[in-house]
């Protein structure tokens, strides 16, 4: 990101005349800072790496030390963060998120320029869709709805949790990398070596796949042998296929030692879709990732299928 702005910045003196470009550089030097706090955000979602993230920002692009964040839920303030307790602040900043939430930032800030001003208010309101969509991520996390073996998400959960986070998605222009996990020949774990032997190793890949996945992502109990895992603003398809690729490799060397001290292991096949490309329908996504399974479970173990709706075939990784 920053050598693409670095590449721009280069080629604007060929295209912007001298008057005006020193104000053109600086302002695609702010919103490229803004575009990559978004997307360092969405690495590391954890609120107090969020929160650190902020403060270090604030304090050096605008020299502000105290600060206050609020939440403002139907009506009710829920003080978020706050640097220090009675201190009076001279600026006041509020973002409607939605209809119903608004983040209120009140500040200390020194004197700014016209451009500095709006710069802040510019980050500001980036600040506060991250701090609501980590809300929401954080709200749908603690559900109770879990699968009783795994601890992960059960089926039920996951399509009541769709019901906010599908609308968020739409109006924050999220990615979503659909990914349904299905085990090589489950039924022959049981078979082989006894139920008891088959849910300890539904719970071993379960703690694989939570320990493979960004505290933002979200991982689903489908059904006997599959996990539906939900990569949730990713950057874009290449990356949802590597990250299904690293997630395969990974699940492939856990293994469980059988009575006889033979290291078991099984292989995965992945079906993939996206949203929204695939279609803004989240259950047609999930319908999507498992005509992509089946398709891949026809073309052996440990293969990977992107679902392609465009051209009606269904392409192999």
């Amino acid at each position: 990101m920053e050598r693409k702005t670095s590449t721009l910045i280069n080629q604007l003196e060929d295209i912007v005349d001298p008057v005006h470009i020193q104000q053109v550089k600086q302002l695609v030097m702010a919103l490229s800072k803004i575009n990559n706090f978004k997307y360092g955000i969405s690495e590391n979602p954890d609120v107090d790496f969020i929160y650190k993230k902020i403060s270090n920002i604030l304090k050096e692009e605008f020299d502000i030390k105290d600060f206050k964040i609020t939440s403002i839920i139907n009506k009710v303030k829920t003080t978020k963060y706050k640097t220090k307790d009675e201190v009076k602040f001279n600026y006041e900043f509020i973002s409607k998120v939605n209809k119903n939430t608004k983040i209120k930032f009140l500040l200390n800030i020194g004197t700014l320029s016209d451009f500095n001003k709006t710069y802040l208010d510019s980050y500001l309101e980036e600040m506060s869709h991250v701090l609501y969509v980590q809300s929401v991520l954080l709200s749908l996390k603690e559900s109770k709805l879990v699968d009783p073996l795994t601890k992960l998400k059960n089926r039920i959960s996951l399509y009541e949790d769709m019901k906010a986070l599908i609308p968020l998605a739409l109006r924050e222009k999220m990615k979503i990398g659909v990914l349904l996990v299905n085990i090589d020949r489950f039924r022959a774990v049981n078979d082989e070596h006894g139920t008891k032997f088959g849910d300890e190793f539904l719970k071993l890949y379960a703690d694989t796949i939570k320990n493979s996945i960004r505290t933002s992502d979200i991982a689903i109990r489908f059904s006997g042998g599959e996990f539906l895992v939900l990569l949730i603003n990713v950057i874009d398809e290449e990356k949802t296929i590597q990250l299904a690729n690293e997630l395969k490799e990974k699940l492939s060397v856990a293994h469980l030692e059988t009575q006889n001290g033979d290291k078991f292991k099984k292989t995965v096949c992945i079906g993939v879709s996206m949203f929204p490309k695939d279609s803004i329908d989240f259950h047609e996504i999930v319908k999507n990732s498992e005509m992509a399974l089946i398709d891949a479970k026809d073309k052996g173990r440990g293969q990977i299928v992107r679902y392609e709706e465009e051209s009606g075939e269904l392409d192999l990784f």
